[in-house]
């Protein structure tokens, strides 16, 4: 009987008699509901449900620049719309989830995009550490990190709107292939105006009077399907869209990707994840 137990809540999920706002105060959630009241959301989620709710440990809060956290929680209305981006309308188990599925949460239908990788469940970008725990209103799924910014972008509004990567962006422009930042899922390794300035002046020059090569170079950017830092392992060997490959080394101080350094890592876009990048990636037959 006890083996058959176990076996039931390894599948099933722990059952509790709690409500959503109680159970995630019991699974190392006691900041997230704390913000819940603040924005009058505990009585929502202790109504009769079904949902399903992602929600970040004390130590994913703890986690967050200051300055992040602090423009979070003096604005009520952003806090609201995070939080609201942790949650669905909806009862949804791990066992039900797909690579590269996008759910509509109640931010508007904002989605949240869902990957798998290997046994790791990867919520934009945010490792599931404990799945499947049902509460009598619905079931919630524990995460390591605070889902913000909210991606309410593609990667050309992003990288347009940011001001640091002009030259990446007119690069792709020029040879008609800025449909790519808007298409996907795509990882994009995006190198920033001063990675650019960097650049040996010849090869730049062989780059920008050479479509064909500058359209490799750009291609040699990106990887088809979302790669969260999450998904990366040490010495993984990712296939571009260009057709040759990039090698992942990660260290204890820092992750790179063939000898450029990932700057800022999993910036979530609605069509898959950026990681800046110090060095313009060239390919083998354009260097």
């Amino acid at each position: 009987m006890k083996i058959l137990t176990c076996i039931i809540i390894a599948y099933f999920g722990l059952s509790s008699a709690d409500t959503i706002p109680e159970l995630a105060e019991k699974l190392n959630g006691l900041k997230f509901v704390k913000l819940l009241d603040d924005v009058g959301l505990t009585d929502m989620l202790s109504g009769s449900g079904p949902f399903t709710v992602f929600v970040p440990t004390d130590n994913a809060f703890d986690a967050l620049a200051d300055d992040v956290f602090n423009k979070m929680t003096k604005d009520k209305e952003m806090l609201k719309s995070v939080l609201l981006f942790h949650i669905l309308s909806w009862k949804i188990y791990t066992k039900e989830l797909n690579n590269e599925k996008r759910i509509p949460t109640l931010n508007n239908n904002m989605k949240v995009r869902i990957n798998l990788y290997n046994k790791k469940i990867v919520i934009d970008g945010s490792k599931v550490l404990l799945a499947d725990q049902n509460s009598t209103n619905g079931v919630i799924h524990v995460i390591d990190k605070v889902l913000v910014p909210l991606p309410s972008q593609n990667m050309l509004q992003y990288l347009a709107s940011n001001g640091e990567f002009y030259k990446f962006i007119h690069s792709f422009v020029k040879v008609k292939l800025e449909r790519k930042l808007i298409d996907g899922p795509f990882t994009l390794f995006a190198p920033t105006d001063a990675a650019f300035e960097h650049f040996p002046p010849y090869l730049l020059i062989k780059l920008v009077s050479d479509d064909k090569k500058l359209s490799d170079t750009l291609n040699y950017h990106l990887v088809k399907g979302t790669l969260y830092t999450a998904g990366l392992t040490n010495g993984m060997v990712l296939p571009t869209v260009e057709g040759r490959s990039l090698n992942i080394t990660m260290n204890p101080d820092k992750l790179v990707v063939s000898d450029c350094k990932i700057t800022t890592a999993d910036i979530s876009v609605v069509n898959g994840v950026i990681h800046v990048i110090d060095t313009v990636l060239l390919p083998p037959v354009v260097g």
